[in-house]
């Protein structure tokens, strides 16, 4: 795989894995950004996030298609379930699923980055999706974590594609307005009428990611557009 793609992927893992391995007893059982989740849920989704993508890489190895989850509802179930053991356990599980996937991302043969595997979302897509996909998972998570990692910390390189892929994303979704990026911190978004919305690109990321709520951003026309979430 490219180098510098590696290099970032390993980068984010390191800086998530400071964190979450940090975490006291107490503080893992206590609240993360994300609704509903203490962080004990959010280090077992993390955890299983990164076993469900060596998994599909483990089977184009093997020349099989893997499924990366059984259903959503397998998948919440587990989280569910995992988020009850000791925190301890927690986070020696995090750290040795997080090792096991980059391990089994920097031994995957070149010629098998397109082998197919089978994403809980998006169904049969090639298994290099595991790379960026993981990488997400890392640096969105650990802004959730709040442990002091804000948006502002996301490297700008992962600001910087992120920001057109959702961007993108929200364009062809029917339940969002339409949006485009013109430049690297103003969106242009088709409501009616239309708004521009400018500031920082990780606040914007930030903004159109669900992570906070846009009150650091510049708004010209009637006010910020309701945006559904990202996931």
């Amino acid at each position: 795989m490219d180098p510098a793609e590696w290099a970032a992927l390993a980068e984010s893992a390191a800086r998530f894995l400071d964190s979450a391995l940090a975490l006291t007893d107490l503080e893992v059982r206590q609240a993360s950004a994300l609704p509903g989740w203490t962080r004990a849920h959010l280090l077992t989704h993390v955890a299983q996030a990164a076993d469900s993508r060596t998994g599909l890489l483990r089977a184009a190895r093997a020349g099989q298609v893997g499924r990366q989850y059984p259903s959503e509802q397998a998948r919440a179930e587990a989280i569910d379930t995992g988020a009850r053991r000791p925190a301890p356990v927690i986070r020696a599980d995090l750290d040795r699923a997080v090792q096991d996937c980059l391990t089994a991302i920097r031994e995957h043969p070149a010629q098998l980055w397109d082998a197919p595997g089978i994403w809980l979302g998006p169904g049969r897509r090639p298994v290099r999706g595991v790379v960026p996909s993981l990488r997400r998972e890392l640096e969105y998570h650990h802004v959730d974590l709040a442990v002091g990692y804000p948006p502002a910390s996301w490297p700008d390189e992962f600001v910087s594609t992120e920001l057109t892929g959702v961007t993108t994303f929200m364009n062809d979704r029917s339940d969002a307005p339409p949006m485009t990026l013109t430049s690297p911190s103003t969106l242009h978004i088709e409501t009616s009428p239309p708004t521009e919305v400018t500031g920082p690109p990780a606040a914007l990321l930030a903004w159109l990611a669900g992570r906070n709520d846009g009150s650091n951003l510049q708004v010209a026309g009637p006010g910020l557009p309701v945006i559904p979430p990202l996931g």
